[in-house]
């Protein structure tokens, strides 16, 4: 038996009676997109000291420490970024043990009758850990980028130009003047005694902890930092009036101010450096202090004659007043 036979019709809008009408002729075209945007001026280094009169937040960050900072990133694209990730990039002179997102989920703008609204943009913070791997005289740049930062279906955005420029001092430097002396010694045991030991971990409770001058990073302040400092010596940063090593790198100005102007982000305060430059600087200045690799020296100032302008002498006494 032979199977009933159908044919499809096609009738135009017309054709059924129907009809329409155009309210208006603008037509809003748009892309898709995901675009993670870092503000202001990204992530701030430097070494926020707890010891000394002059404690303060400073430039200068010790060889092998590992530091904090946070940086904010904004949705500026038009759809919403799901899963933001970081993924870490090589830097000449430090490298990035830990980083959280604080929000990965970040809304973004939208249309409304053809306009772009910004207001529903959302951020989120990013929080790294650190570690500065450059020798002494060496300078990290953040800006030279960091890490990477994705969402699910987005390109990588990183950080070009935006993030802080930092002076790195001996790992023996524990007042961040720049010279590894008898002050950090001063240093040092003050760190030691303000510290209360737990007697579970033996490391220093947080409340008693100065991680600014723990010479060698151990969680405690103890007999294994004097290696540290010994190894360090009278090593010196300064070579001249405003100079110093990594100078050529990061200006006089820039130790104390960086970044997009107007903004505070970028500010520290290395009164302890720039004294210290100052007093090497003078005309008079003689180093109180053998190099760690001298021998054959007497009296701490280069010789073998330990009667000849020794320390124990008047050498490196001013004269009295009369």
């Amino acid at each position: 038996m032979a199977a009933a036979s159908s044919t499809a019709r096609i009738f135009s809008l017309a054709q059924l009676g129907g009809g329409f009408s155009v309210d208006g002729q603008d037509v809003t075209l748009y892309k898709a997109r995901i675009n993670l945007e870092q503000q202001g001026d990204g992530m701030v280094l430097g070494t926020h000291r707890v010891i000394g009169t002059d404690a303060s937040f400073t430039n200068l960050v010790r060889s092998q420490d590992v530091l904090q900072a946070m940086s904010e990133w904004l949705n500026v694209g038009n759809i919403t970024a799901n899963n933001v990730r970081v993924t870490s990039v090589t830097n000449a002179h430090s490298s990035l043990v830990d980083c959280q997102v604080v929000d990965q989920e970040l809304a973004s703008g939208s249309f409304v009758n053809g306009a772009f609204v910004e207001d529903g943009r959302e951020s989120t913070e990013i929080t790294a850990s650190i570690r500065i791997l450059g020798q002494a005289g060496q300078v990290v740049n953040l800006s030279d980028g960091l890490f990477f930062v994705e969402a699910d279906g987005s390109n990588w955005f990183h950080n070009p130009g935006k993030g802080s420029k930092n002076l790195i001092t001996y790992q023996g430097d524990l007042n961040y003047d720049g010279r590894v002396s008898m002050k950090d010694l001063a240093y040092l045991n003050a760190g030691a005694a303000r510290q209360v030991l737990d007697g579970a971990t033996g490391q220093a409770t947080a409340e008693s902890y100065a991680r600014d001058v723990d010479a060698d990073f151990s969680g405690k302040i103890d007999l294994a930092d004097l290696a540290v400092l010994d190894a360090d010596w009278g090593k010196s940063l300064h070579t001249g009036d405003h100079d110093f090593l990594g100078s050529e790198d990061l200006s006089w100005s820039e130790l104390d101010l960086q970044g997009i102007p107007g903004e505070t982000g970028l500010s520290w305060d290395n009164s302890s450096f720039k004294a210290q430059n100052a007093v090497e600087a003078a005309a008079d200045y003689v180093g109180s202090l053998e190099k760690p690799a001298a021998v054959g020296v007497i009296g701490a100032d280069g010789d073998s004659d330990m009667a000849n302008s020794d320390i124990t002498g008047t050498y490196f006494q001013d004269p009295m007043a009369a």
